[in-house]
């Protein structure tokens, strides 16, 4: 009886832990170049018996490897000089506050320092992974290899000046969502620029959260839920009947 009521809990918290995941699949599903979070895997509940006792202890097996959607999200042209999509596979690289990260996003300003930023305010790193700094322009273009043209403010009509390059990366080990929400090589390792990824200016790529997927999965877990609640009850009743037998005439 403790294994059949074990299984059933262990089914409702990983339906619990999916509603929280798809939440946050669905509250960033507006956020430029977010990359959708799978839902969680289990291979069934482990019991672990105690000897010289009739006690059974049951724990779920999940499957917890932060793992994320890497396919590419649609490209919405903006109009807008600072935004920049990556075409087909890669990343750019990012100085996040727990290191160097990968990262799709591409809403970029700059911020008080003249540093480029994304919409998260992640300082954009070039191909030497060191920040960019932006000096004062009136046009600025990124060009299909990333490299940043600007005009600079007081130079002559039409000059032209490359002021960095845009550190970017095809990764090339397994890559893992970290939980601080930013996705770095799974093993670690260092994260460098090889620059083999283009690059097209005045578009921005969306997320890549599939809507429908994410409803018609929620409508799932909720009759998954309501089934292994009504198991547990059967359990109860199953449990209450067999005391009942042994119950001691009176």
């Amino acid at each position: 009886m403790d294994r059949f009521i074990h299984t059933a809990l262990n089914s409702l918290n990983i339906v619990k832990d999916n509603a929280f995941i798809r939440s946050n699949n669905l509250a960033n599903n507006s956020v430029p170049g977010f990359r959708a979070d799978y839902h969680l895997k289990t291979a069934g509940t482990a019991f672990i018996e105690a000897m010289d006792t009739h006690v059974t202890r049951g724990m779920s097996i999940k499957d917890d490897s932060n793992m994320f959607d890497a396919a590419s999200g649609t490209l919405n042209e903006t109009g807008n000089t600072l935004d920049v999509a990556i075409r087909g596979d890669g990343y750019f690289i990012t100085d996040a506050p727990n290191g160097n990260s990968f990262s799709r996003r591409g809403d970029f300003s700059t911020n008080m320092e003249g540093q480029l930023i994304n919409g998260s305010s992640a300082v954009i790193l070039d191909n030497n992974l060191q920040p960019i700094t932006i000096p004062p322009y009136r046009a600025i273009d990124f060009t299909e290899t990333g490299d940043i043209v600007i005009e600079p403010l007081n130079s002559e009509p039409g000059t032209r000046q490359v002021v960095a390059t845009l550190g970017l990366s095809v990764p090339t080990a397994p890559l893992k969502k970290f939980p601080d929400g930013e996705i770095r090589y799974a093993d670690g390792s260092a994260i460098t620029a090889n620059q083999d990824v283009r690059v097209v200016n005045k578009y921005l790529e969306m997320s890549n959260v599939n809507l429908m997927e994410e409803l018609v999965t929620s409508i799932e877990d909720q009759r998954v839920f309501e089934i292994n609640l009504k198991l547990v009850k059967a359990a109860e009743d199953i449990d209450r009947g067999g005391s009942s037998l042994m119950r001691m005439p009176t």
